[in-house]
């Protein structure tokens, strides 16, 4: 008999549990659907957008990149000499890109955007003296512009791992270049909200403050890295803010790298350089790639210019149509890139 009970009593407790679990239970799913939106009505494409981040980086990119907010700053000019090294930067302000019609030289450039300094931009792909199109290498946007462009020489094997550098309204991200995955606006425009400019280096000089030794400089298969000439590169501080600069002696970009890295610079891109060197700063050329000082850089497409403050708005230039191609503004009908075109 009282084993009877004993079992009768578990019994009712066991019941009594399950009945307090359900009624926990349901009143927990109440909450869940009460507080949470309904969304069996929005399409699945919906939901999965809703937790993408706005920027597309794969987790390989964003361990890779450099990612910095540039502070509205002054113009500033700064000489020095780092590891054997003499170099002069302008720091400061805010940076776009230009695009020539025809050839021509940077002050030029930085007179027509009405900027206050400039530096010639990035590898052209007819490196000739007698070349007269503005054909880059690497996807390209300037901040006149309403489309990027892109060239079918573009997907060179080659060009893999080359610092992509994205320019937006109080950011800067440098990226390295992958060819399968960054040849629409679409997907760079996603890599940077707010996109205006973008145009690819030659050479990561120096990356989170570290300057690339001569194996990393030789990776990214720049003919003439190595070679003794004046160098342009753009470059950014710890703090944010852009800089443009040249060397005012000839040297080899792994010298280059140590030396702005020696500077202090966080993050540094080479640009086009020998012949076609040349910072300018209002109407005075401070280097020029000629070996007699005053004379401005041979004629080219391509530009960085600063400005003292955000330009003001502008109707873009349509240059560019992606069912079509490349527009090229030279009244000249694109050719073979010649032997110079190794060099980049």
């Amino acid at each position: 008999m009282i084993q009877r009970c004993t079992n009768s009593i578990k019994r009712k407790r066991l019941a009594l549990g399950l009945a307090a679990l359900g009624v926990w239970s349901g009143a927990a799913a109440f909450a869940v659907a009460f507080f949470m939106p309904p969304h069996r009505n929005r399409p699945h494409s919906q939901l999965i957008r809703a937790a993408v981040p706005l920027s597309a980086l794969s987790l390989e990119e964003a361990r890779a990149a450099a990612d910095l907010r540039n502070p509205q700053s002054p113009l500033s000019v700064v000489t020095s000499r780092k590891a054997g090294v003499p170099f002069i930067i302008i720091e400061g302000g805010v940076a776009q890109t230009r695009r020539s019609a025809l050839r021509c030289g940077v002050n030029t450039l930085v007179q027509q955007a009405g900027a206050q300094a400039g530096v010639n931009g990035t590898f052209f792909a007819d490196a000739s003296v007698q070349g007269t199109d503005n054909v880059l290498i690497g996807p390209s946007l300037c901040g006149d512009e309403a489309r990027a462009v892109f060239n079918q020489a573009d997907n060179a094997a080659s060009l893999t791992g080359r610092p992509l550098v994205l320019l937006a309204p109080g950011r800067t991200r440098v990226l390295p270049y992958n060819p399968q995955k960054m040849r629409t606006q679409k997907s760079l425009a996603a890599r940077l909200p707010g996109l205006t400019d973008v145009f690819l280096g030659g050479v990561w000089l120096v990356h989170g403050g570290v300057a690339a030794d001569r194996a990393r400089i030789e990776s990214y298969h720049v003919h003439d890295a190595e070679d003794p000439r004046r160098r342009a590169f753009f470059c950014l501080l710890p703090d944010g803010r852009l800089g443009l600069g040249a060397t005012t002696y000839v040297t080899p970009s792994v010298n280059l790298a140590r030396a702005l890295a020696e500077q202090g610079v966080q993050e540094a891109v080479l640009l086009d350089s020998g012949f076609s060197t040349s910072l300018v700063f209002g109407q005075k050329i401070l280097v020029t790639g000629h070996t007699s000082p005053g004379i401005p850089s041979r004629p080219i497409p391509h530009a960085l210019v600063l400005f003292s403050k955000p330009p003001t708005a502008f109707a873009p230039k349509p240059i560019h149509d992606l069912e079509s191609g490349p527009v090229l503004m030279s009244k000249r009908s694109p050719k073979r890139p010649s032997k110079g075109h190794a060099r980049a």
